[in-house]
């Protein structure tokens, strides 16, 4: 993240809090230690951030300014059209780009939302309100189908990518490949193709909501 990731020295400061939010959870970290992560003074720690609920709300900025990026790629269209025809490779580079290897941002918000803060309710809820945006963006451009339910559609496939984040480690080892990287997220972007097809429009599932026609029963009429 380009944009936002400086490297000053509240920057570094902001970044090993995240990092050390993300290891062992807010509360069980000091300021020292901070200062220690960031190689600065706990002095310029309170200089720049006058508290740890100052250093928190930095990090939480820095976090939303990394979700609001990534929504704001994702309303480009032509990424609903790489989708359409399967180009997988141009958005697992989006994410990759996104999600620099060994980014703390991901084990911080899996932390959150596992701690009951009510934070993690409130970053899910503008997490889900962009999601059916952009869900309605693609809609309108024809390129997906949002659905007459966008915003429990919206919560099905956050489930299934966010679990894709923060299950990324198990998979790793159940699966023998990172389904966040190279081949592994190649293999897992074909099969996400795959699975997401219901919401592509085609002519049979454009009209009954993107989900496709029911199919027929196996027994004989009687």
């Amino acid at each position: 993240m380009s944009s936002v990731d400086d490297r000053t020295g509240r920057a570094r400061v902001r970044d090993a809090a995240l990092e050390l939010f993300a290891e062992r959870g807010e509360d069980a970290v000091t300021m020292r230690q901070i200062a220690e992560r960031a190689e600065v003074s706990p002095a310029l720690v309170v200089h720049h951030f006058g508290s740890k609920a100052g250093l928190r709300d930095a990090v939480v900025e820095h976090v939303r300014a990394w979700m609001d990026e990534l929504f704001d790629l994702s309303t480009d269209t032509d990424l609903a059209e790489d989708m359409q025809a399967a180009e997988w490779s141009s958005i697992g580079e989006m994410l990759q780009q996104a999600l620099p290897e060994g980014s703390p941002i991901v084990p911080y918000l899996r932390r959150l939302l596992m701690s009951g803060d009510p934070l993690a309710t409130e970053l899910l809820t503008a997490w889900h309100r962009r999601t059916v945006e952009v869900f309605r963006i693609w809609d309108a451009a024809g390129k997906l189908v949002a659905g007459p339910d966008p915003e429990m559609r919206a919560a099905l496939a956050m489930s299934s990518d966010l679990g894709t984040l923060f299950l990324a480690d198990h998979w790793r080892q159940i699966l023998g490949v990172d389904p966040l990287r190279g081949e592994g997220l190649a293999r897992w972007g074909d099969e996400a193709m795959r699975f997401y097809a219901a919401i592509l429009p085609t002519p049979d599932t454009a009209a009954d909501g993107g989900i496709g026609t029911t199919p027929p029963s196996s027994e004989e009429p009687s």
